[in-house]
C-alpha cells in the first residue's frame, strides 16, 4: 500500500514538472525563443513596472501591456508561432519568468494588426490580447497609461539632436538574460534606460527605410531590449510611447532597435476595444456585465 501511495506521489509530481518546465523539447524551444531580452540593466520590482505582463504561447516568450481589466497590448509577430488560443497563457504579476506567485489568465480572442507587415516586415507590428477573466487590480497589477502626444521626439533636427544625444531618458523593462545568447538571468524583472535616436539618422545606420509607426531607440552598445521582450512597453516620463518590435541582433554597436508607436495606433487600439467591448456585451446583459467587470475600466488611460 505504501508502495502503491508512494509511486502515485512521483508520478504526479513528475506530471506537475512537466507541466511547469515542459518537455526537454519545448524547453529547447522556449531557451531559443528568449535570445537576450533586456541588456545590462538592473533588477526591480514588479510593483514599479505593474502594467508589465509575460505572454507564453506554445513555449514561446513575449511581453505585454495592461490596458484595462480585459485587454492587453502586445506585438503581432508573437503570434507568428501560434494562433491557436488554447495553447496561450498570459502571466501577471510575475517578478521572474517562473514566478509561482504569478496569477494565470486564459485568452479569449486575439486581434493582430490588418496591416502588420504588408507594407515591410514588422510595420504595424501590434496585436491585442483580450482575457476570459478581468484583473483584479493591485500594486502587482496595473493599468498603463498610454503617451497622447509626440512630445517626447525632440531630436528630429540637428540642434535638437546635439542637446538629446546623451540623454537616456527612455525606460524598458524586461524579464532576462543579460546578454545575446548568453545564460537567463536568475534577478528576474530587469530595468534598462535607453535615448531616441531621430527617424534618419536611424535609417542612415541602419541602410533602410522605416515605416511612419516605427522609432528607434539606443543604448550605446551595452543596454537594449530584444526578442524576448516583443510587445513590452517602452516609458517615457512614466507614459507607455512604445512596444518592443524588432532589431539586429542586441546591443550592437551603431544598430539601434526599432519599436512601434502607441501614439500611431492610439485610434485602431480604441477601435478594437470598443468592437470587443460591444461584442462582449452581447454575450452578458449590461447590468450584469457592468457590475462584474465595471465597464468604465475598459477605457485606455491617455495623458
Amino acid at each position: 500500500m505504501f508502495a502503491i501511495k508512494k509511486s502515485f506521489i512521483i508520478l504526479y509530481l513528475l506530471s506537475l514538472c512537466k507541466r511547469i518546465f515542459g518537455t526537454k523539447s519545448q524547453n529547447e524551444l522556449f531557451l531559443s525563443t528568449l535570445n537576450g531580452k533586456i541588456i545590462g540593466g538592473h533588477p526591480v520590482r514588479i510593483e514599479s513596472f505593474p502594467f508589465s505582463v509575460l505572454f507564453f504561447n506554445d513555449g514561446s516568450v513575449c511581453s505585454g501591456v495592461i490596458l484595462n481589466s480585459l485587454s492587453l497590448l502586445t506585438a503581432a509577430h508573437c503570434f507568428q508561432v501560434n494562433k491557436n488560443k488554447e495553447k496561450m497563457e498570459i502571466a501577471i504579476g510575475s517578478r521572474y519568468v517562473h514566478d509561482y506567485d504569478a496569477e494565470i489568465f486564459e485568452v479569449l480572442s486575439i486581434v493582430i494588426h490588418e496591416d502588420y507587415s504588408k507594407i515591410m516586415p514588422f510595420a504595424s507590428d501590434i496585436a491585442l490580447i483580450f482575457l476570459k477573466e478581468s484583473i483584479k487590480f493591485d500594486e502587482k497589477k496595473q493599468r498603463a497609461v498610454l503617451v497622447s502626444n509626440e512630445d517626447w521626439m525632440k531630436c528630429d533636427n540637428d540642434e535638437d539632436w546635439k542637446k538629446c544625444k546623451d540623454q537616456d531618458n527612455v525606460v524598458a523593462v524586461g524579464w532576462g538574460w543579460t546578454k545575446y545568447g548568453g545564460s537567463l538571468s536568475e534577478l528576474g524583472l530587469l530595468q534598462t534606460t535607453l535615448r531616441y535616436v531621430p527617424r534618419q539618422e536611424c535609417e542612415k545606420l541602419h541602410g533602410m527605410r522605416l515605416a511612419e509607426d516605427m522609432f528607434c531607440l539606443y543604448g550605446d552598445a551595452a543596454r537594449d531590449t530584444c526578442r524576448g521582450d516583443s510587445g513590452g512597453g517602452v516609458l517615457w516620463n512614466g507614459s507607455v510611447i512604445g512596444i518592443v518590435s524588432h532589431g539586429n541582433g542586441c546591443a550592437k554597436k551603431d544598430k539601434p532597435s526599432v519599436y512601434i508607436s502607441v501614439y500611431y495606433h492610439r485610434q485602431w487600439i480604441e477601435r478594437q476595444i470598443k468592437n470587443f467591448t460591444k461584442n462582449y456585451c452581447k454575450l452578458k446583459s449590461l447590468d450584469s456585465y457592468n457590475q462584474e467587470h465595471k465597464l468604465e475600466k475598459l477605457t485606455i488611460w491617455m495623458l
